[in-house]
């Protein structure tokens, strides 16, 4: 059976048109597995963080009680009342989260937990006469075996959400391959179908189904910028337009799921209040750091700062207007740090700023520059805060040359902090 031309040009364009519409429904489909994937994501993003601040906080869980054995001072009830608010509200919204049975059984147990040392850790902070009772000394101790447990379990909700953010990560990086092998079989396909064709083809049209096999192997290159320009008037002249469709239809998609992609990793290090960086940027950041000192001996500081009385601001002004004010704090950081440097929020109102290539004096004058923008500057109400003014307390320390115990430096700085808060608060604690 013979066809004319015309047929054969209306045959190539129907088959073409239902390569096109066949791959747009499956580079549509990818788009929205990874728009799936894209909020899983950041649903275990949210359940890294909650992961990290449980951690954080059972860190300081025992501090209250052991304050009160030294001091006697019953304000740490207060204090522990605060912590042990901020812990079940984490456990209770990790325990919200359905659908793996490990994750479920650790939050039911971390709960359960939670109860019995907060049962015990009320026992010590009502003990008459604390300071000196060999009775609160025992259970402080039986209080701390526990809470190391706890803190177990905790980084196994870290480990867990970790894992699966990987696995959605590389998912969704393997969808977007799937999208470029889709879109370079349609292009292969559109060779293959018009080579054939051009065969039986008049010389009044083979040199339009050429420019179409050139444009489709460009494209199949992977430069989606081209365009094809036929102008025969014919069958060839639309699909020449549906062609560049096509292009411009799944190079659109390639951008938007490139951005997606990268607004994901952003997400994974980034503090959702503030826009610093946050505590798993930090670990990785100061990891690295501490590798480059071990290798070249450069110098290496980190500024930890905690927010004075952050407790009372949040009492007279509610949360809401303390949630603005960390963000006023994180754009002053900002201000007033070096652009090398990087300022991170590691948990409630604590900041740290890692400083590279910079030694103990160049770090001091960094945090006093901090301090001092701090004290100044015209918060709304401050002068509802206790001195009448909002201020910081910073803990400043430098590691020495080769020094690789990421421990020993965060010890460092967080006793420097403390000695910051002991002797006054609006200071600067330092440690060598």
């Amino acid at each position: 059976m013979k066809f004319g031309i015309r047929t054969k040009v209306l045959g190539s364009f129907l088959g073409l048109s239902l390569i096109f519409f066949m791959a747009l429904g499956i580079v549509l489909l990818e788009v929205r597995e990874i728009n799936i994937t894209t909020g899983a994501v950041q649903e275990e993003a949210h359940k890294f963080e909650l992961s990290d601040r449980l951690q954080l906080r059972l860190h300081m869980f025992l501090d209250p009680a052991n304050n009160y054995l030294i001091t006697g001072n019953v304000d740490e009830r207060d204090r522990f009342d605060q912590l042990s608010n901020e812990i079940f509200q984490i456990t209770k919204d990790l325990q919200g989260y359905h659908g793996d049975q490990r994750w479920e059984a650790l939050a039911t147990d971390l709960n359960h937990d939670v109860l019995r040392l907060s049962e015990m850790l009320v026992t010590i902070l009502f003990i008459d006469r604390p300071v000196g009772n060999p009775k609160g000394a025992k259970l402080l101790h039986e209080a701390t075996i526990f809470s190391g447990d706890m803190i177990k379990k905790a980084d196994e909700f870290r480990v867990l959400s970790e894992k699966e953010m990987i696995r959605m990560v590389h998912e969704a990086q393997s969808k977007s391959q799937n999208v470029t092998w889709v879109f370079s079989g349609i292009v292969g396909a559109t060779v293959i179908f018009f080579a054939l064709l051009s065969f039986y083809l008049t010389r009044f049209v083979i040199w339009p189904i050429l420019d179409l096999h050139r444009g489709a192997k460009t494209v199949g290159q992977g430069n989606l910028d081209y365009r094809l320009t036929i102008k025969t008037n014919d069958e060839i002249e639309s699909l020449a337009g549906e062609f560049n469709q096509m292009v411009e239809a799944i190079s659109g998609m390639k951008k938007e799921l490139d951005n997606k992609i990268e607004l994901t990793h952003q997400l994974a290090i980034t503090d959702s209040l503030t826009g610093l960086y946050n505590r798993r940027f930090f670990m990785e950041k100061l990891r690295e750091e501490i590798k480059r000192n071990e290798r070249f001996g450069h110098p290496l500081s980190l500024i930890l700062i905690d927010v004075d009385d952050f407790k009372t601001y949040n009492d007279t002004q509610g949360h809401l207007k303390g949630d603005d004010l960390l963000r006023s704090l994180a754009v002053i950081f900002k201000k007033h740090v070096r652009s090398v440097d990087f300022v991170c929020r590691i948990g409630g109102e604590e900041f740290m700023v890692i400083l590279p290539e910079t030694n103990f004096d160049a770090a001091v004058k960094i945090a006093e520059g901090l301090r001092t923008a701090v004290e100044y500057y015209p918060f709304a109400d401050r002068e509802k805060q206790p001195g009448g003014k909002l201020t910081i307390s910073l803990g400043v320390a430098s590691s020495t040359k080769g020094e690789k115990d990421i421990l020993k430096i965060l010890k460092a700085v967080d006793d420097a902090l403390y000695h910051a808060k002991r002797t006054g608060k609006n200071k600067i604690g330092i440690i060598k």
